[in-house]
C-alpha cells in the first residue's frame, strides 16, 4: 500500500492537519505524526492508523489510483453530457451602461462598438425567442438571465416588459444580474414574473460605494431604495461585493448597514475580488496570492463579517463534508461557460462567456437571421480538466475545473491552458478560517 500521490494536505491550528482525498472528496484531520508518514511512504504505524486510512482512501494498492482516474474520466464525461442538454440563456439588450466603474472589465466594449447605445428591439427578441425555444424544446427547467451592459435602465423598460412577458408566456423564470442604480423603477414589474433571483453590486458604505460605482447624485441610496422595496414584493435578491485597495477596509462598515437594515436573514451577501483585466489599467487590484488572507483578516478581526460568510461557499463543502455529512461533487470544468450558458448580444451574436462578450472571436454562434452555431461553440463546450495536460496532473484539479478559461486565453492565446486562479491560497487560508469558525461553534454549543 502507498498513499496517494494526489492527496491535499491542509495546514491547520494546534499542528492538525486537513487530509483530502480528491477522487472521493473525504477529508479527515489527522496529526503531524501522520503526515510525516505519509509523506515518508513508512509502513511504520499501528494496524489501527493504517486500517482507518485505507478505510478512507488515503491508502491505495498498486495502480488502484490510475483506475480511480480513470473512472473518473469515464464519470465526468457522463455528467458533462448530461449537463450540456440544459441551456441558462443570458440575454444582453444593450452593451450600454449608465455608470463608468473605474474596475469594469468591459470596457474594450466600449472602445470598440460603434453601436454601443443600441438596444435590442421587438423583432430581435423575436429572433432570439425563436432560438431559445428551438434549444430548449425537450426542456422542462427554463430560464432567461438579464445581463448587460446594464439591462434594468430606465431607457430599456419597454424592451425587457417585452422580454418577460414573452418568457412568461412560454414558461421561462428570470434572473437579472444588474448595477442597481435604477432598479426601484423596475421593481413593479419584475413582482408580476417568476424571478428567481436579483444580483446587485455594493461596493461599501454609502460614501465609499459612490465613489467606485459612479454616477451624478450617487447611486447608493438609490439601490438601497430598491433592494428594500424588492424585498417588499418578495424578490430574491444577492449582493455582490467588489473588493481592492480602494475599498477592503470599509466592508466592516457596509456589515454594520447590513445588520441594521435587517437584511441579515433576507439577502445573501458575498465578497469578490475585483481583477486585472487586459482592457483596463487599475492600480488598485489586490494580487492574486494577497486575496484570501486580506479577506480572511476582515473575518478574524471583526465578528460582523460573518453576515458576508456566504463569500466562502466555494470551498466550504471540504468542512461541510468533514463536519457535516454534505455531499461532495467534482468540479470537473471551472463552471457552466462549458455546459449550460448562452449569452445573446443586441447584434445577433452567441456567446459562452460572460468576460468573452464582445470580442469576436469567441462567438459560439449567431440567432440572426436563423440560429447556427461554429467551430467555436464545441471548442468552449468541451473544455473539462481533462482536456487540459497541466491538470491531469494536478490534484487540485478535481476542486477548480481548470480555472477560468477566458483569463487563461488572456494569458496563453488558448482557453485549454489552466488558470489556476486563487484556489492554492484560498485552500490554505479559508479551510483553516472555517476549521476555526466550527470549533468556535462546537465549544459554544457545549457550552449551552
Amino acid at each position: 500500500m502507498r498513499a496517494l500521490k494526489k492527496r491535499i494536505t491542509v495546514e491547520l491550528p494546534s499542528e492538525k492537519y486537513l487530509l483530502i482525498n480528491p477522487y472521493s472528496g473525504l477529508a479527515d484531520i489527522i496529526d503531524s505524526e501522520t503526515k510525516n508518514l505519509l509523506d515518508s511512504e513508512s509502513s511504520d504505524a499501528t494496524y489501527e492508523v493504517l486500517r482507518i486510512l485505507k478505510s478512507r482512501g488515503h491508502l491505495v494498492e498498486e495502480g488502484e489510483e490510475d483506475d480511480l482516474f480513470e473512472y473518473l474520466k469515464l464519470y465526468a464525461q457522463e455528467l458533462h453530457s448530461e449537463a450540456c442538454k440544459k441551456n441558462h440563456h443570458l440575454i444582453i439588450p444593450t452593451y450600454h451602461c449608465n455608470l463608468t466603474c473605474p474596475y469594469c472589465f468591459q470596457k474594450h466594449v466600449y472602445r470598440k462598438r460603434a453601436n454601443l447605445h443600441m438596444v435590442m428591439d421587438e423583432q430581435t427578441v423575436d429572433s432570439l425567442f425563436k432560438a431559445i425555444l428551438f434549444l430548449d424544446s425537450e426542456t422542462e427547467e427554463k430560464c432567461i438571465e438579464l445581463y448587460g451592459g446594464e439591462p434594468l435602465q430606465v431607457r430599456n423598460i419597454s424592451i425587457i416588459e417585452y422580454i418577460l412577458r414573452k418568457g412568461d408566456y412560454n414558461g421561462y423564470s428570470f434572473r437579472a444580474i444588474t448595477n442597481g442604480a435604477d432598479f426601484y423603477h423596475f421593481v413593479p414589474l419584475l413582482s408580476e414574473f417568476d424571478v428567481k433571483e436579483v444580483q446587485i453590486t455594493l461596493d461599501g458604505p454609502r460614501n465609499v460605494h459612490d465613489q467606485r460605482r459612479f454616477r451624478k447624485g450617487g447611486t447608493f441610496d438609490d439601490i438601497v431604495k430598491g433592494i428594500d422595496l424588492a424585498l417588499e414584493h418578495d424578490i430574491p435578491i444577492r449582493i455582490r461585493i467588489n473588493v481592492d485597495y480602494e475599498n477592503i477596509d470599509s466592508i466592516p462598515e457596509l456589515a454594520q448597514f447590513y445588520i441594521e437594515k435587517g437584511w441579515s436573514s433576507k439577502v445573501k451577501a458575498s465578497i469578490t475580488s475585483v481583477y486585472a483585466s487586459e482592457c483596463v489599467e487599475y492600480p488598485s487590484v489586490i494580487p492574486l496570492e494577497d486575496v484570501p488572507r486580506k479577506i480572511i483578516d476582515l473575518f478574524f478581526k471583526d465578528e460582523r463579517m460573518t453576515v458576508f460568510s456566504d463569500t466562502f461557499k466555494g470551498l466550504n463543502f471540504l468542512l461541510g463534508h468533514l463536519l457535516l455529512g454534505e455531499e461532495f461533487h467534482h468540479r470537473f470544468w471551472a463552471c457552466n461557460a462549458h455546459t449550460t450558458l448562452l449569452f445573446y448580444d443586441p447584434l445577433g451574436d452567441i456567446y459562452a462567456c460572460g468576460e468573452a462578450v464582445g470580442h469576436p472571436e469567441h462567438v459560439i454562434g449567431k440567432y440572426i437571421p436563423a440560429l447556427r452555431f461554429n467551430d467555436t461553440y464545441s471548442h468552449w463546450r468541451n473544455r473539462t480538466v481533462f482536456a487540459i495536460p497541466e491538470c491531469t496532473e494536478c490534484n487540485l484539479a478535481f476542486f477548480c475545473g481548470g480555472g477560468c478559461a477566458y483569463k487563461a486565453y488572456t494569458e496563453t492565446h488558448s482557453i485549454y491552458s489552466p488558470y489556476c486562479e486563487n484556489v492554492k491560497f484560498s485552500l490554505n487560508c479559508e479551510v483553516p478560517y472555517l476549521y476555526h469558525v466550527a470549533k468556535q461553534k462546537e465549544e459554544k454549543e457545549g457550552d449551552l
